[in-house]
């Protein structure tokens, strides 16, 4: 796996943050437990498009793919939970 460079990475959270200030909007009207529930069937819906697409189902079986992503996302959300918990602290 390569590091992705400085300008790669940057493109990455600017995308992930276009995200997180729409669902922050979304999350006014219709609360954050259900926008974040819906973040999540559509993240899966977008990567299970993108696995097809990407000729992935030859090389791999739809469980080694749930594999992969559940371990990306269980890494990057404890990580998020460490640096919101840092910044926010626990709520009273």
């Amino acid at each position: 796996m390569t590091t992705p460079s400085k300008e790669d990475a940057q493109q990455f959270f600017e995308i992930s943050n276009q995200f997180v200030t729409l669902a922050n909007e979304l999350g006014e009207d219709h609360g954050k437990p259900r926008v974040s529930a819906a973040i999540l069937w559509a993240a899966s819906r977008f990567n299970a498009f993108t696995w097809v697409m990407s000729g992935a189902p030859e090389k791999q079986t739809p469980e080694e793919a749930v594999e992969i992503f559940v371990a990306q996302y269980r890494k990057m959300l404890a990580e998020n939970l460490k640096l919101m918990r840092d910044e926010f602290g626990t709520p009273p």
